[in-house]
């Protein structure tokens, strides 16, 4: 009990610091302006140009003789849905706009939290806060798991303030399946915050000064970010086939970004777009295997995050002593 009242009090600490930081206030400006884009440019979009899956004739504007085959079978006719009694079946969240504001958001946010996670903990190595802390002979974890708990509610506030102004919007102007698409965006917000607060600790922990630590964050940025795609496509080739699916799909779900992009985009109904070779990520998000593999993926990267962290930051006082 002692040393959960000991975790809380620093934790409130923490936040208390990250909310007076000008970094977060200008972040939340920017999240504000993300979701103003989603809004007016995401939804609209959507709007002027629905995008629909079709099946049939109507879809080529021909008739076709197919004898006496059912024409089901070409995909000649608009083939039952799966739940008749959604109405949002079908109707894909996804176009240019939509895919353009969803790459802002996994390029932008990682970024956001990996620098003010990792600034967070090497001023505090610079100031000379962690060596006073080291004096009270507690736990490392503690003070990791405060940091990166302060900068998961700092974070979620920000976005919670910034998208829950459109999201009453969008609640009361628009359809449910447009409020659909929001809370999928909104969930892949909240999914990049917590993961990524958790690398900017490992990060900040590796760090000993701000540039740095700076130069580190970028460096994992640009690597989940740009070089892990090349990776994929360099070594998919060296895989046997009868293993590429499960390969692949392996290689995904060991990125958060692009796990969380796969997600997304099952979410938004348009997982028509990996092409009939991946109708396993079609079946996953339709029985939900899919957000569990992601979550529990998530959730693995957050633990080690903050394990590795825990270990490098002990190793560096011991040796200091």
């Amino acid at each position: 009990m002692k040393y959960l009242k000991t975790l809380n009090s620093m934790t409130l600490y923490e936040l208390r610091l990250l909310l007076r930081s000008k970094w977060l206030l200008n972040f939340m400006i920017l999240l504000l302006l993300m979701a103003a884009l989603f809004y007016f440019y995401g939804l609209k979009s959507l709007d002027a140009d629905p995008s629909e899956v079709k099946y049939g004739l109507s879809s080529i504007s021909s008739s076709i003789d197919t004898g006496s085959i059912d024409p089901s079978f070409f995909g000649l006719e608009e083939m039952p849905s799966d739940e008749p009694g959604d109405s949002n079946n079908g109707k894909a969240g996804y176009d240019r706009a939509i895919a353009m504001l969803m790459n802002l958001s996994l390029w932008v946010l990682p970024i956001i939290c990996l620098i003010l996670g990792t600034n967070a903990i090497v001023a505090d190595k610079e100031d000379g806060r962690l060596a006073l802390y080291h004096t009270y002979q507690m736990p490392f974890f503690y003070y990791l798991l405060s940091k990166f708990t302060a900068l998961c509610i700092s974070m979620l506030v920000a976005l919670g303030i910034s998208y829950g102004l459109f999201g009453m919007v969008i609640a009361f102007t628009t359809d449910g399946a447009q409020f659909n698409f929001f809370t999928t965006f909104f969930l892949l917000n909240i999914f990049l915050i917590i993961i990524f607060s958790a690398l900017s600790v490992l990060v900040g922990s590796i760090s000993i000064t701000r540039m740095q630590g700076l130069s580190y964050a970028l460096c994992v940025w640009s690597f989940l970010v740009i070089g892990y795609e090349f990776i994929i496509f360099s070594i998919i080739d060296w895989i046997p086939y009868a293993q590429k699916l499960n390969s692949m799909l392996v290689l995904v779900l060991s990125n958060p970004i692009e796990s969380l992009r796969v997600w997304s985009i099952t979410k938004l109904n348009a997982d028509y777009i990996f092409g009939p070779e991946y109708l396993l990520i079609h079946k996953w998000g339709q029985d939900g295997s899919l957000t569990n593999y992601v979550i529990l993926s998530s959730v693995l990267m957050i633990v080690i995050s903050l394990v590795l962290a825990n270990f490098t930051i002990k190793k560096r006082r011991e040796r200091i002593g």
